[in-house]
């Protein structure tokens, strides 16, 4: 991926990892912790502008948490880890049980802070908590819920869906779903968040219908809702 001038690469086996000051580190992720990773470096004009890893949680299959995230000196405030996190979740719209990305950040890395606001994340004012992992008093859990929208299927099983999920609407709701068929304006949308049906939109709706935990996240600014 490119992005004005920023080339990110994604690595996922040690045999494809480049020498770099992360190496120990990562190999820490695959021989000690032996979880599922991904490295993330992102070079301008050829030269290391950052990187960072992701791995995830090792006893929670829908949850992922992004760690040492790092922009050289000569390359901040220039977009870097912002598109480093663009290809992350990105990457994460792959697995299908994946709904939450997670980071520590110390309270007084007001750079930090700011990315990962605009990224979306939502200070949980929990402490982290990850097997093996440490972390400093001043660290606070950060929080981006994920979600994707899919076309929803005349069929038994997204009818049901779609019918648990609207409520009073259920008739129109339904009604858009048979159009849907011969009317591709009449979409109906199933926003699935990991495995949860968590619900829905129509053509032309510009906001989702939610559950109320999942509408509380999009209210707090931390649910990114992908297409597809």
């Amino acid at each position: 991926m490119e992005k004005t001038g920023i080339q990110i690469t994604v690595y996922n086996t040690l045999d494809m990892l480049p020498e770099n000051p992360w190496r120990q580190r990562t190999e820490w992720l695959e021989y000690d912790l032996a979880v599922k990773w991904f490295a993330v470096e992102a070079r301008c004009g050829g030269e290391p502008a950052g990187f960072m890893h992701v791995i995830r949680h090792p006893g929670r299959d829908n949850e992922w948490y992004a760690c040492d995230v790092f922009t050289m000196e000569p390359y901040r405030r220039q977009g870097v880890a912002a598109a480093m996190y663009a290809e992350v979740l990105r990457r994460l719209a792959r697995y299908w049980r994946a709904n939450r990305l997670t980071a520590s950040i110390s309270r007084g890395n007001g750079a930090s802070v700011r990315l990962h606001e605009k990224t979306g994340f939502r200070d949980t004012g929990e402490a982290p908590v990850l097997p093996d992992f440490q972390f400093e008093p001043d660290e606070t859990l950060y929080e981006l819920w994920l979600a994707r929208e899919f076309p929803a299927r005349n069929v038994p099983m997204h009818r049901q869906i779609l019918a648990d999920l609207a409520g009073e609407r259920r008739d129109s709701v339904l009604a858009a779903l048979e159009q849907s068929e011969s009317d591709a304006g009449k979409t109906v949308f199933i926003i699935w968040a990991g495995t949860e049906a968590a619900g829905y939109r129509l053509s032309g709706e510009v906001m989702p219908v939610l559950k109320a935990e999942w509408e509380a996240r999009r209210q707090n600014g931390c649910l990114a809702v992908r297409q597809g």
